[in-house]
């Protein structure tokens, strides 16, 4: 046992606690970027045992198997699955992303080695056999625990911790996207939701060794083969305007398919070892006729982006692509959502280029350029990170010419996702789960404090008939801001205000004619002793006030106290300081 190694190191060395985690970091970027890589080996391992060759083009690979063959797979690779997810991960629930960002928010950065090791194993089998799931996802969760169990064994505070699993997960997106910024960048957006200076340093520098680590065994090449493309003219600014909403719109398609063909296969009377066998058997059917929606996609995207499909057959591909990754996903294929979202992209931005560029040859680019565009805006509004698609793309192209038209695509879609839709396809994952994000981590703490936690029970309501002298001396030595009124029988009527009481003592010979029920203001919000203080957050700032009523939840007319908005802070703020200053 190591009780505390990392105060050791810095104790013994007398180094800055900075430079101890740097070198940790550094470390983590090395295992993740060498994980990746195994990772990668595993997938081409489990592809040449079911279609004969590792060779990453799926589609030829593919088109050349008899039919037969092609059905048999998913389904043989289903079962392994189902078999794998059944008996060595019982209780699993979440995966991948979601997973990553439910340990920070939730369990401290805790994740299980094992279970990442069996999920690992799990995905590499779904993507060697032809499943429609992603590659990014599984080592982005892969990475986080990696670096979780790392963290772990060192004996990290809690702080320090949700740290180096944001490390583990931006090594992760680096590693396969040979991109380290657009790794920073999704780590800080999606999985932390921080950019502090303390926790920016050590992802850096664990997305550079994952960077370096892959270059050297997988060569310095791109994720995808991108020509220059660039803005032709200021005239294609609507199209790119339009394209965002087109993504927006599939994002949101795609979502709801997803969610709902999930649903419908819990429903079914099976046992849940032989749902991926049927999900299986249905994507080999997809497949017969169109091979392309097999694997990760890489091979289809490049094509897509080199112009050499036609706009019917990227349409095609779009919807088909959208039901054989949700009948994979939904019925127990482990994947990411990362790359599929990405496929879907370059599939609508390439047939909505074919148009435009058909419409106006002279003025806009050809559907490479709409295709690459709209890689990036599918992934900044389903998966919620604009900032780090963006960055994906440059990182692809490095050329600016195109960046423009890249953002107004990817924040019109973002916007469009998050005003109809209100979630990410990560955040929706958790709400199912009834684990609500804010700002990162802040709802998890909320969400396990009761407004009967904090709430303050010693606060004397004033009853309804009370005149204004009467309440004058009983408020007298009050701090309180507002105050409970209450019938005769104790039944909440409202609220009234310090402010409104003294505005009618201040007017004289008033005191003896005003009644507080004429001053009440109407509860039109309250809260149950039961509901939870990210719930009382979220009603106070809907409803614009600082105090709230607190009724009992099994007797809503009987008031209990009240709760303002510096009991939540109060709470919160201890919770978070015991969090802190705790060692896992």
């Amino acid at each position: 046992m190591l009780p505390s190694l990392y105060r050791r190191l810095v104790t013994l060395f007398s180094l800055n606690e900075h430079i101890v985690l740097s070198v940790v970091a550094v470390f983590i970027g090395l295992l993740v970027g060498y994980g990746s890589i195994v990772f990668r080996g595993l997938i081409g391992l489990f592809q040449s045992l079911f279609m004969g060759s590792g060779h990453e083009g799926v589609v030829m690979i593919i088109m050349g198997l008899p039919w037969w063959q092609i059905l048999l797979m998913p389904m043989l690779g289903g079962l392994i699955v189902g078999g794998m997810v059944h008996y060595w991960l019982p209780r699993a629930g979440l995966q991948g992303v979601p997973e990553v960002m439910a340990s920070v928010a939730l369990h401290n950065g805790q994740l299980g080695l094992r279970e990442g090791l069996v999920k690992m194993l799990a995905s590499a089998l779904s993507l060697g056999c032809g499943a429609s799931v992603g590659r990014e996802g599984p080592v982005i969760h892969l990475g986080a625990t990696l670096a979780s169990a790392v963290g772990q064994r060192l004996n990290l505070t809690v702080r320090h911790m949700r740290t180096m699993v944001g490390c583990g997960a931006a090594a992760g997106i680096a590693a396969s996207f040979n991109a380290p910024i657009a790794g920073v960048m999704f780590a800080l957006e999606v999985i932390l939701a921080d950019y502090g200076l303390a926790t920016f340093s050590p992802i850096v520098l664990s997305s550079v060794i994952a960077t370096v680590v892959a270059r050297i065994h997988l060569g310095d090449y791109p994720a995808f083969i991108v020509p220059h493309y660039t803005l032709v003219s200021a005239w294609e600014i609507p199209a790119y305007v339009g394209l965002g909403l087109l993504c927006g719109l599939t994002g949101i398609l795609f979502m709801s398919t997803l969610f709902q063909t999930e649903n419908l296969l819990t429903r079914l009377p099976l046992p849940r070892p032989a749902k991926p066998v049927l999900g299986g058997m249905l994507v080999g059917g997809i497949a017969l006729l169109v091979p392309q929606v097999m694997g990760v996609g890489y091979d289809t995207m490049n094509l897509a982006l080199l112009e050499e499909m036609g706009g019917l057959l990227l349409l095609v591909l779009l919807f088909a692509k959208i039901i054989a990754t949700a009948i994979a996903l939904g019925s127990g294929f482990v994947g990411g959502e990362f790359t599929p979202v990405l496929f879907l992209g370059a599939m609508v931005g390439g047939s909505f280029g074919t148009v435009v560029h058909g419409w106006i040859p002279e003025l806009s680019a050809g559907s490479g350029a709409y295709a690459l565009v709209g890689m990036g805006a599918m992934v900044a509004a389903v998966l919620g990170a604009p900032l780090a698609s963006i960055l994906i793309l440059f990182e692809l192209t490095s050329d600016y010419r195109i960046m423009l038209a890249l953002m107004v695509s990817s924040i019109i879609a973002t916007l469009l996702v998050s005003q109809v839709y209100r979630d990410s396809i990560y955040t929706r994952v958790l709400r199912r789960k009834n684990i609500q994000l804010w700002s990162g981590r802040e709802a998890g703490v909320l969400n396990q404090i009761t407004v009967a936690e904090v709430m303050q029970r010693d606060c004397e309501p004033l009853l309804q008939q009370m005149t204004i002298r009467q309440v004058r001396e009983k408020i007298s030595k009050s701090r309180d801001e507002s105050y409970l009124v209450v019938d005769a029988v104790g039944r909440l009527q409202g609220v009234a205000t310090f402010r409104d009481i003294r505005g009618v003592v201040c007017e004289e010979g008033m005191e003896d004619l005003v009644l507080v029920q004429d001053i009440v203001i109407q509860p039109e919000v309250t809260v149950s002793d039961e509901d939870t203080l990210y719930e009382t957050l979220r009603r106070m700032g809907a409803a614009g006030l600082e105090q709230l009523p607190v009724v009992a939840a099994r007797q809503p007319e009987r008031v209990l106290g009240m709760i303002s908005d510096r009991d939540v802070v109060r709470a919160y703020n201890k919770a978070l300081v015991e969090r802190e200053t705790g060692h896992l």
